[in-house]
């Protein structure tokens, strides 16, 4: 999660529109004048309701997923400090920040706990329509900067926090992603419950050694 949240604040702070997942709460904040971790934990909070909807209808809904909540109120209180001056640097910084992102997000699916709502979000609709997260990920990040677009255009008439950065990022995040799983597979069901089965196998030799050592000892 600390990672994902230093790409956004990468990408967010080079000036250059902010992320596809920030978009949203980034609008509706210069429209409501709540700060930009308010409106992040809120919006957040639909998505973990929205998740609620479509895991329950598939019946794979788990009530772990509301552990999202004090995860994303952590996450919305991180910001960054980067300020270059020069464009093509802000770019090149921006960019990197995709990459930092992409990581910090496929660590997250690979902790196999908790994720951050967007994500989650996003496993959901893979689940739904049967398709590689990246793929989900990049269609998820252009919807919410559509959304993000007409929410700012019908209610102040112009863009808010959105310029060709938030644009790179909605076509790379999900790109990236989908490489990092490549070079970082998840792994299948199968290797989990071999995972599972050695782990437990482990731990009763541990607890018999550890009752045969009490036992000689007493």
């Amino acid at each position: 999660m600390f990672v994902a949240a230093c790409g956004i604040a990468i990408i967010t702070q080079t000036n250059l529109g902010t992320t596809p997942i920030s978009s949203l709460p980034y609008a509706v904040t210069g429209l409501t004048g709540y700060s930009f971790g308010t409106t992040t934990f809120f919006i957040n909070l639909i998505f973990i309701a929205l998740q609620w909807v479509i895991l329950s209808r598939k019946g794979v809904f788990h009530y772990t997923t509301f552990f999202q909540i004090p995860v994303v109120f952590v996450f919305s209180a991180f910001s960054g400090g980067i300020m270059p001056e020069s464009y093509p640097l802000r770019l090149l910084i921006s960019f990197a920040g995709n990459t930092v992102l992409a990581l910090g997000i496929v660590m997250q699916l690979h902790s196999r706990t908790i994720v951050q709502p967007g994500e989650g979000l996003v496993i959901a609709e893979s689940i739904l329509f049967r398709k590689p997260f990246g793929t989900v990920k990049v269609f998820n990040d252009w919807t919410l900067v559509l959304m993000a677009c007409l929410v700012a255009f019908i209610f102040s008439g112009g863009l808010i926090g959105i310029r060709e950065g938030t644009f790179v990022s909605a076509l790379f995040v999900g790109i990236f992603a989908k490489l990092y799983l490549k070079l970082w597979p998840m792994p299948k069901k199968e290797e989990l419950k071999e995972r599972e089965a050695i782990a437990a196998e482990k731990k009763a030799e541990r607890e018999t050694a550890n009752a045969a050592g009490e036992a000689a000892a007493s």
